[in-house]
């Protein structure tokens, strides 16, 4: 059962699910309770490669899925790469100039001594005296 196809797959359920109905009308003609067809070894088998063909029929459901999405996104990815750039570039040079006017109206930031010192002026510093050489 290791196909690679959604159709095949659905067959295999078909092709399951007649066999359980067989077994399980079998084992109705020979007058087994229903709780004892539950437990029958070859209806569980069949129940379980049910379930397992259903489940890679879903994986097949899935990965179409995600495929079209992402069809659809490089579409969309394509078409704003495509479209005209002029009208892209019209708000971002409005957007420039209003930052620069922004930017000149501030005022340079101080450098943190003098912002410590304040306003005043700096004294000079003082020089050390040397000794006299001899």
């Amino acid at each position: 059962m290791a196909s690679k196809s959604k159709e095949v797959r659905l067959e295999q359920r078909r092709v399951l699910e007649k066999k359980l109905e067989l077994r399980l009308s079998k084992l109705a003609g020979q007058g087994v309770a229903s709780e004892k067809t539950k437990s029958d070894p070859l209806v569980k088998n069949l129940k379980s490669q049910i379930r397992e063909t259903n489940v890679r029929i879903a994986a097949f459901d899935k990965k179409t899925v995600k495929i079209e999405a992402l069809k659809q996104a490089k579409e969309k990815k394509l078409a704003e790469k495509s479209a005209p750039k002029e009208a892209k570039a019209a708000p971002e040079k409005e957007s420039k100039p209003k930052k620069k006017a922004a930017a000149g109206e501030k005022e340079p930031k101080k450098k943190p001594a003098e912002a410590a010192a304040g306003d005043a002026p700096k004294k000079p510093r003082k020089k050390k005296e040397e000794a006299p050489a001899e």
